[in-house]
C-alpha cells in the first residue's frame, strides 16, 4: 500500500478530465454509525446520504466482508474505482493511504471488499481517516465521483462491533445441520468420536435459536427379525436424544424414528455394507 500527501479531497482519476464532482458524505454533525450484536451475525452500518449504505457484516462460519450500496444501481460491470484512505482537514500532518483499485459490480452493491481489505478499512476509521471511493459516474462517466466513510462519531458502535466479532462462533448451520454415526452389532452405545460430534452440535445449538427440530433417524442391519430391528434401531435414536439432552438440548426439539432394516445405505452382503447399514442420522430443521 503506498502513502502519498494529498492537499484535496478529489481524487483525480487517469484518462480525459472530467466534467464535474460528485460528493457524498455526510455531514461531520450528523454522522452515525449503527451496530447489531446477534449471536450468529455482526454488523456495523453507516447511511450515506443520498447515496446507500456502507455495512461491514460478519455471521458465524464466515468471512468479514464490507458492501456498499446504491440507491442508484451501477449500470456498468467490471469498472474500476480508486480507493484511498483521507485524512480529514484537521490533520494536517497525515498522510493518505493508497488502497489500490477495486471493482465495480453492476447492481444495487457496486462494492463488495473482501476481509482482508475489510479489516483494512476499519483500521482507518479507527485512526479517525475517511476511506473514500472515486470512480467515473455511470450516467455518462463525464463526473468523478467521490463516496467518502467518515471516521467520526464511530467508536461507541465500533467497540460493540468489535465485541461482537470477538464472540461470534466459527461455525455455521451447514457444518452441522447433518451427522452421521455408526455403531457395532447389536449395539447402542455411543462410540467415543460420536461423543465428540454430538458434543459439537450440542454447543452449536445453543448459539442458533432457529433451530426448531432435531430428528433422528435409527438404523439397523439386515441380521435379525424386524421387530428387534426397529426395537434397536429405537435404541440408537433415543441414544442420542439421551445424551444431547445431558448437554443441555430441550427435549421438546427431538423427533426419533426408528427404521430398522428397511433404508440400508448399503448393500447388507457383506461385513462392510452391514457395518455402514448400523446408523443413526441426525438432522437439524429450521
Amino acid at each position: 500500500m503506498k502513502r502519498s500527501l494529498v492537499l484535496l479531497l478529489t481524487l483525480p482519476l487517469g484518462g480525459p478530465v472530467l466534467a464535474g464532482l460528485q460528493q457524498f458524505q455526510a455531514p461531520l454533525d450528523a454522522v452515525v454509525w449503527q451496530a447489531s450484536s446477534k449471536k450468529l451475525h455482526c454488523s456495523l452500518s453507516h447511511d450515506i446520504p443520498l447515496y446507500g449504505r456502507a455495512t461491514f457484516a460478519q455471521s458465524a462460519g464466515e468471512s468479514l466482508g464490507f458492501t456498499l450500496s446504491a440507491k442508484l444501481k451501477a449500470t456498468r460491470d467490471q469498472d474500476r474505482a480508486a480507493l484511498r484512505s483521507l485524512p480529514p482537514q484537521w490533520m494536517h500532518q497525515v498522510e493518505a493511504l493508497d488502497l489500490g483499485e477495486v471493482t465495480v459490480h453492476k447492481g444495487d452493491e457496486p462494492f463488495r471488499l473482501d476481509e482482508p481489505l475489510s479489516r483494512r478499512l476499519l483500521a482507518e476509521l479507527q485512526k479517525g481517516m475517511f476511506p473514500t471511493f472515486s470512480y467515473r459516474d455511470w450516467a455518462d462517466a463525464q463526473d468523478q465521483v467521490n463516496v467518502a466513510l467518515p471516521g467520526v462519531h464511530i467508536k461507541a458502535a465500533l467497540d460493540e462491533f468489535i465485541t461482537c466479532l470477538a464472540h461470534l462462533p466459527i461455525y455455521k448451520f451447514g457444518d452441522y445441520r447433518d451427522s452421521l454415526l455408526h455403531f457395532p452389532f447389536g449395539k447402542h452405545e455411543l462410540a467415543e468420536q460420536d461423543r465428540k460430534r454430538l458434543d459439537e452440535v450440542a454447543r452449536y445449538l445453543k448459539t442458533d435459536p432457529d433451530v426448531k427440530r432435531i430428528d433422528v433417524e435409527g438404523h439397523t442391519d439386515d441380521v435379525g427379525r424386524n421387530p428387534a430391528n426397529d426395537k434397536l434401531g429405537q435404541r440408537r435414536s433415543q441414544a442420542v436424544k439421551d445424551y444431547l439432552v445431558a448437554q443441555g438440548i430441550a427435549p421438546s426439539l427431538f423427533k426419533l424414528i426408528s427404521h430398522g432394516k428397511t433404508k440400508p445405505k448399503a448393500s447388507n452382503r457383506s461385513d462392510e455394507g452391514r457395518a455402514r447399514n448400523r446408523r443413526a442420522t441426525v438432522t437439524l430443521v429450521k
